[in-house]
């Protein structure tokens, strides 16, 4: 076989991988493992609502990121961090001076303290468009300091891969669970998108992931540039271009004998179906583009594609009613270096540069009270130095951004929900070292975006196993 003929077929072969890996098999064959779609309620006419996962990979140090103002409170948190950070003078501190931070005042007028790289984040704050959650994680059942020997403990703390699954799950048991919560959801509310029925509710920008996957929904893969094209196949090409495509097509179409190669073969036709409709409603000829401007970053490029998804979800190619995205921001296991400004604080500043960029975007197609947005992290960090960084912990602070509620949206912001705790090194709800027991379990924060996007009460135990296990299944952050 010539070279440039073996070099076409593995860009073929490459291309079509590509395609088949978008996640369009739940679509493709609704009849596999179906369950409950009919359960979410049917949105009103123009009621569409999305929901925005940010997973910041690594272990967010928030308790850097949300900081009390209080002088007494504040007082704790520079003694466990170990003082101010300089450079010169105490290059082993991890606290930020007082005096730096952005502050704000939350609905009951007390105030708080933003690192001031993650200034960009006060003005969604003041607006009511933004909310913390603090010391979530996870969790079997409320536990107590002087309950952990009596109570079972979430299996493999302060494992990134466990943490991160059992975040993506929405619970800390069946930790061999195939399926995520975004996804156990979109299983729920399919129904509900009567337009491209073969496109997904679950999009990913930041690639496979386990919180998009359910029973008969995979994510739907885009790259932040958009959909991928299949090289040199295309009908509005070459000819050649129209003639490689035409004969996939004849084997896609070809009736197949073996259920697997049906299967497979219908994955693709699907696949270019969808690509095929989402980059023509992408297109900025078909008014597919939006003219917010993001910063130059790898998480503002993927919340600018979605911004475009969600404008063109509404036109009548696609017509979904409720959408599921994903996108992620690695670089937080910040076990060396933390207080360098090219380490947590440059991340920080992307994530709150990148959300008030996505908040205009949402404004400007007229979404901003549709879509909430969310972080998840894998866990909180030690209060205190390892020499150089921080290293693995629990309990940690999220953040929620929408529209406010004073001003028509659903989110009850310009508040700290939970209880933040006393920033102590072996505190009544820390382990050592500032490692924090969650008070509010990744069940009910998860449960509470499930039911704002229309899932039904009842199917909340079977998509949070333990749910049951706390006082309050949901949380008031979201109306």
């Amino acid at each position: 076989m010539p070279h440039s003929t073996r070099h076409d077929r593995r860009r073929f072969l490459q291309g079509l991988g590509a395609l088949v890996a978008t996640g369009t098999a739940g679509a493709l064959f609704p009849q596999l493992e179906l369950i409950g779609q009919a359960l979410a309620a049917a949105p009103a006419p123009g009621d569409y609502r999305a929901l925005v996962c940010i997973f910041l990979y690594g272990g967010n140090d928030s308790y850097n990121m949300l900081i009390p103002h209080a002088q007494a409170e504040y007082d704790l948190y520079l003694q466990s961090r170990g003082g101010v950070y300089d450079a010169t003078s105490n290059p082993f501190g991890l606290g930020i001076a007082r005096d730096s931070l952005a502050t704000v005042a939350d609905g009951s007028g007390k105030n708080w303290g933003l690192h001031p790289a993650f200034a960009a984040a006060k003005p969604l704050f003041d607006s009511g468009e933004l909310a913390f959650l603090a010391n979530i994680g996870s969790l079997v059942e409320p536990l107590r300091k002087s309950e952990l020997a009596s109570k079972p403990q979430p299996p493999y703390l302060f494992s990134h891969n466990d943490q991160q699954r059992q975040w993506m799950r929405g619970h800390s048991t069946g930790t061999h669970a195939a399926n995520g919560w975004g996804g156990l959801s979109g299983d729920r509310i399919a129904s509900l998108n009567t337009g491209l029925t073969a496109l997904p509710p679950t999009i990913s920008v930041s690639g496979n992931n386990l919180y998009q996957s359910g029973a008969s929904v995979l994510p739907y893969a885009v790259a932040s540039s958009g959909p991928t094209e299949l090289a040199r196949m295309s009908s509005t090409g070459s000819q050649a271009d129209a003639t490689r495509l035409a004969a996939l097509e004849e084997l896609l179409n070809a009736s197949q004998d073996q259920q697997m190669r049906a299967r497979y073969a219908g994955l693709g036709r699907t696949s270019i179906t969808v690509n095929t409709a989402l980059r023509t409603a992408l297109d900025p000829a078909n008014g597919g583009d939006i003219a917010t401007l993001f910063p130059a970053t790898p998480l503002s490029a993927q919340l600018r594609m979605i911004a475009r998804l969600i404008k063109v979800s509404q036109g009548p190619s696609i017509g979904h009613k409720r959408q599921i995205y994903f996108a992620g921001l690695g670089g937080f296991d910040t076990h060396d270096l933390q207080m360098d400004p090219s380490r947590h604080a440059a991340l920080l500043t992307q994530v709150a540069q990148a959300l008030a960029a996505f908040r205009a975007g949402l404004q400007e197609i007229g979404m901003l009270n549709r879509v909430t947005t969310f972080t998840m992290s894998d866990f909180g960090r030690t209060l205190n130095s390892n020499g150089n960084g921080t290293d693995h912990a629990w309990g940690g602070v999220q953040l929620v951004m929408g529209g406010a509620a004073a001003n028509g949206g659903s989110l009850q912001g310009r508040q700290v929900w939970g209880d933040y705790p006393l920033l102590e090194l072996d505190g009544e709800q820390s382990m050592g070292r500032g490692r924090m027991i969650p008070t509010t379990s990744i069940q009910q924060y998860g449960a509470t975006f499930a039911h704002w996007l229309g899932v039904g009460d009842a199917e909340m135990a079977t998509i949070f196993p333990g749910l049951g296990n706390f006082a309050a299944p949901r949380l008031g952050f979201l109306g």
